[in-house]
């Protein structure tokens, strides 16, 4: 093989890479403008939900009873959690910061892998007194 022959192989492999990552960009543009595109379609979806409840949520359309009656019962559970929250806080006296620091706390357990814990020794239970006759 010639030397001309090495150097227009090597070309048309360079050539081919240069295509084949043109290509992986254009793809990797069009896959991220599609997850932009289908971001917006969810908050769209989110913003029909919103409006079809706040307006329907007391005469549903049959379809979407039972979906509206679970947004009202979840609405009702935050109602609840909000006032029992109130209540603590004024029957004690946390402030919103110790609040914040507990929660992320949890939610920083939450997402620990979980430790296997060793078992438990076995203890004899405690025998009750018979009862007498």
């Amino acid at each position: 093989m010639d030397f001309d022959a090495i150097m227009s192989r090597i070309s048309a492999a360079a050539q081919s890479g240069v295509a084949k990552a043109k290509d992986l960009t254009e793809i990797a543009k069009l896959k991220m403008s599609n997850a932009a595109e289908q971001d917006a379609i969810r908050k769209a979806y989110t913003e029909i939900g919103k409006l079809y409840f706040a307006q329907h949520a007391d005469d549903p359309d049959p379809a979407l009873a039972a979906l509206c009656a679970q947004i009202a019962q979840h609405q009702e559970k935050i109602a609840y959690n909000d006032e029992r929250i109130t209540d603590i806080k004024l029957s004690s006296d946390i402030a919103d910061d110790d609040i914040e620091a507990v929660a992320s706390q949890i939610v920083l357990d939450e997402d620990a892998p979980a430790e296997e814990e060793a078992p438990a020794e076995e203890t004899p239970a405690e025998e009750a007194p018979a009862e007498e006759p």
